[in-house]
Formats: C-alpha cells, sequence, structure tokens
C-alpha cells in the first residue's frame, strides 16, 4: 500500500473497530431495528400449559417481549433478573397494564425448563402477584425463524453457544414494534415511558445502549461493574482516531503549501 494511502486506510479501519466492535463479529448478529413493523401475529408457541396458542391471541396490551434462551452462560439470566427488578419498581401493574413475553429462541428447550427458570426469579419478587403479567413460552425452529426476523432479533450459533443481541423489545397491544431496550438492567422511568408509548402505539428511540458498552455483569457479585478495560479501550480508539485525523490532514496541508 502506498504510504500517502496509509493514514485513509488506518482512520477507516479504527472506525469501523470503534463502530461495530470486533472484527469478527457477523454483522448479521444483533438487532436489526424494525419501529412501526408488526412482528409476527400468526407465529405459534408453546405456553406454560403446555398449550399451543397464537402470538395475535397474546396480545391485547402493551407487550415487553424479552427473547433468550433458558440454558445461556451470558446475559440472558440477568437481563431476566433485570425484569424482576424492574417489575416491583415500575408504578403500572403486569396482567393489568402490560405484560412480559419470555420466549426462548432455542428450538431445542421445552416449556420445563422455562417455568424452572420462572420460579427462580418469580422466588425474588415480594409481591407474587406480579408475575402473572409474565409468561414464559418455547416453539418449534420454524416459528422462531418467523418470529426472531420479524422482531429484528438476529443471533448464530458460534462456539457451542447462542451469540445474539440483549435486550428487550416493546410491543404495541397490535404488535406494532415501538421500541428497543438495548442492555441488562433497566431505569424504572425509561419502562414506564416506554410501556405508556406502546400503549398509544408511539415509536420510541433505543434506550440503554450506553450501559450495554459500559457495565458489565459480575457474577460472583450478583451486580453491574463500570467495565473500565473496555471504556478504556474505546476512549483510545476514539482519540487515535482524532489523532490520525489531524495527522492526514496536517499531511495534506504541508503537500499543498509545497
Amino acid at each position: 500500500m502506498k504510504r500517502n494511502h496509509l493514514f485513509p486506510a488506518l482512520f477507516l479501519c479504527l472506525v469501523h473497530v470503534l463502530a461495530f466492535g470486533q472484527a469478527d463479529i457477523p454483522i448479521q448478529i444483533g438487532f436489526d431495528e424494525k419501529q412501526g413493523e408488526y412482528v409476527d401475529l400468526d407465529v405459534s408457541l408453546i405456553n406454560e400449559q403446555g398449550e399451543r396458542v397464537l402470538m395475535k391471541d397474546l396480545l391485547g396490551k402493551p407487550t415487553i417481549l424479552n427473547l433468550v434462551y433458558f440454558q445461556c452462560p451470558g446475559t440472558c439470566s440477568p437481563l431476566m433478573w433485570g425484569i424482576a427488578k424492574f417489575i416491583e419498581q415500575v408504578d403500572l401493574k403486569p396482567g393489568e397494564d402490560y405484560q412480559i413475553l419470555t420466549i426462548s429462541f432455542d428450538h431445542t428447550e421445552n416449556i420445563n425448563m422455562g417455568i424452572q427458570k420462572k420460579a427462580n426469579y418469580v422466588s425474588s419478587l415480594k409481591n407474587k402477584e406480579l408475575a402473572e403479567g409474565w409468561h414464559f413460552f418455547v416453539s418449534d425452529s420454524a416459528n422462531i425463524a418467523r418470529l426472531t426476523q420479524s422482531a429484528g432479533f438476529n443471533f448464530q450459533w458460534v462456539v457451542n453457544q447462542y451469540s445474539h443481541p440483549t435486550g428487550l423489545i416493546a410491543l404495541g397491544a397490535d404488535g406494532k414494534i415501538t421500541r428497543y431496550l438495548r442492555g441488562i438492567e433497566f431505569l424504572p422511568f425509561d419502562i414506564k415511558i416506554t410501556l405508556i408509548e406502546a400503549a398509544s402505539g408511539k415509536i420510541g428511540p433505543s434506550i440503554n445502549r450506553l450501559l450495554a458498552i459500559c457495565y458489565s455483569y459480575d457474577s460472583k457479585g450478583n451486580q453491574f461493574v463500570f467495565n473500565v478495560t473496555k471504556v478504556a479501550g474505546i476512549l483510545i480508539v476514539f482519540f487515535s482516531i482524532v489523532l490520525l485525523g489531524f495527522l492526514f490532514l496536517g499531511r495534506k496541508r504541508t503537500k499543498k503549501a509545497n
């Protein structure tokens, strides 16, 4: 590569790393945001009673869609603990004002696994009645594919586990996608405003991207900790881009002056 093309190439490379993360992560993993579109209402699911139900029959009120897999070794469990936490903090009643649908995107998992998982999270609630608005489901590969594609939830099997986005998807009573909440833990205000907007069908911007980037879950301490290494890396890359930009522009001005 010629010397005069070196700085632009490095600049573009660093921009790509900063924007998209590690180069070896496929671009088809993550949220493909589809605010204003609708989830597939004809998707068939199996509920906690072992009955087959349709997505369109489950709606009718603002809904938090939670796509996970029950054997996830990473962020799925912390995400569901986050749900258990905000259920008691938000002054809206699940089952009446809104509902939460937790659906496994792993077609090999059965509903008994979901029931066991739910029991773990419900055990942490002071008011167990609040869990009546939180429902768990599984399904087959074809229906899961239709649901995840319509919801913009893209995942892949990578090195003996699923690589997938982490967050929640807000739906209106008619199944319209109104907002994506990225991350693991959410402020009660964020959840409340999301549900109020979903009730009116209002589309909102994604939130909690920063939390997902800057915090990591400490499984031993059962808490979220500021990820100094990751944030420092992002800052280093950012300032490297700025420095390379100044160097590149400075070289161009020097050449013009000569």
